[in-house]
C-alpha cells in the first residue's frame, strides 16, 4: 500500500516556485506552493514531551486519515503528534497504517496549503453508447490538434534558444519558456468555450449535460461543457475531477497541472491554479484563452468525426 501511495505522489507531486512568461501578451504568474506532505511528514517529528511513539504512530498515515485534521492542522507536524497523543489514542484513531483509499491524489494548492483529491469515475451525463462514441472522436481530435500545436511551439523555442546560446544557462531558460500543464489546460477550456458558442445554452432536454451535446448536438450547459473539456483533459493525460457534477450549481474541472491544484473552466475560457474564483481562488492569475491564443491554431468549427 506504501508503494502505491509513494507511486501516486511521485506522478502528480511537484513543489514549483518561480515567474512564468507567456508570450508577449500574457502577464507573469507568481507561483508559490506548500512543500510535499509525503516529503515533510515522513521526516516530521515523532515525539511529544520526550517520548518517542514512532512505534505506534506515522505522521503521514495520520494526516492522510483524516480528514478534520487536515483541516484542523494541515502540515503542522508538532500539532499533529499533540492531537494525536491527547486525543488521538483516546478516540482509537489509527496512525501506523492508512485506511481508506490510499490512491488519492495530495498536492500542493499553489498557495500556502495542499489538497487532497480523491480518483473518481466521470459519469458521462447519460450519453449513449454512440453518443460517447462520436463525443470522444471529437475530444481526441482536439487533444492531438493541442499537442501536436505545443509541440511546434516547444521546438521553435528551442531552436531560437539555442542560436543564441548552447550553454547549459540557455538550456535551463528554454525549458522554462516551454508550454506549460496550465497553459494546455487553458487552451482545451478555449476551444470547448468555442464549441459552445456556436449552440445554445439550456438545461433542457437530454443532452444540454453531455459532451455529445456540445460536439455535435448544438446544446450545451456548464455541466456539459465541463464533461467534453473533461473528455479532452483524458487525452491530454490531465487529471481532473468533475467539481459539482448533478448539481444545478456552476461546475467546472477540478485538476493537477504542473505538479499542483488548479481549475479549469469551459464557460469562461480560462484556467489557474489554486482554488476556483467560485470557491475563493484568486482571479488575477488566471491564464485564459484570450491571452494564449495566439500560440496556437485554434480551429473554431466542428471537427470532423471519425470511426
Amino acid at each position: 500500500m506504501m508503494l502505491i501511495l509513494k507511486k501516486a505522489l511521485s506522478v502528480v507531486l511537484a513543489v514549483i516556485a518561480g515567474i512564468f512568461i507567456i508570450g508577449s501578451d500574457l502577464s507573469s504568474l507568481t507561483v508559490q506552493a506548500a512543500d510535499d506532505p509525503y516529503v515533510a511528514l515522513s521526516k516530521a517529528t515523532t515525539k511529544y514531551n520526550g517520548v518517542d511513539y514512532k512505534n505506534e504512530y506515522n505522521p503521514l498515515y495520520y494526516y492522510l486519515n483524516y480528514q478534520d485534521l487536515r483541516d484542523a492542522y494541515g502540515t503542522d507536524a508538532n500539532k499533529l503528534i499533540e492531537h494525536w497523543v491527547v486525543f488521538g489514542k483516546k478516540e482509537k484513531r489509527v496512525a501506523n497504517r492508512l485506511i481508506g483509499d490510499s490512491t488519492e491524489y495530495v498536492v500542493p494548492t499553489g498557495d500556502t496549503g495542499v489538497v487532497i483529491i480523491p480518483k473518481a469515475k466521470h459519469g458521462n451525463g447519460g450519453m449513449t453508447y454512440d453518443q460517447e462514441v462520436i463525443a470522444r472522436s471529437y475530444a481526441k481530435q482536439i487533444a492531438e490538434g493541442i499537442n501536436k500545436a505545443i509541440e511546434a511551439v516547444n521546438a521553435s523555442k528551442s531552436s531560437s534558444s539555442s542560436k543564441k546560446s548552447s550553454s547549459s544557462s540557455s538550456s535551463k531558460t528554454s525549458d522554462k519558456n516551454k508550454v506549460k500543464d496550465i497553459e494546455k489546460v487553458a487552451y482545451a477550456a478555449g476551444v470547448i468555450n468555442a464549441y459552445c458558442a456556436q449552440g445554445t445554452y439550456t438545461t433542457e432536454g437530454t443532452i444540454y449535460r453531455t459532451a455529445y451535446g456540445v460536439f455535435v448536438g448544438g446544446e450545451y450547459s456548464c455541466a456539459g461543457a465541463t464533461r467534453a473539456l473533461g473528455l479532452v483533459l483524458d487525452y491530454l493525460g490531465i487529471t481532473w475531477v468533475h467539481k459539482n457534477a448533478n448539481t444545478w450549481n456552476d461546475q467546472w474541472c477540478q485538476v493537477i497541472v504542473d505538479g499542483k491544484e488548479g481549475y479549469a473552466d469551459a464557460i469562461t475560457a480560462s484556467a489557474g491554479y489554486g482554488k476556483h474564483p467560485n470557491e475563493g481562488g484568486n482571479t488575477k492569475d488566471a491564464v485564459t484563452y484570450a491571452k494564449i491564443r495566439s500560440k496556437f491554431d485554434v480551429a473554431s468549427q466542428r471537427a470532423r468525426a471519425t470511426d
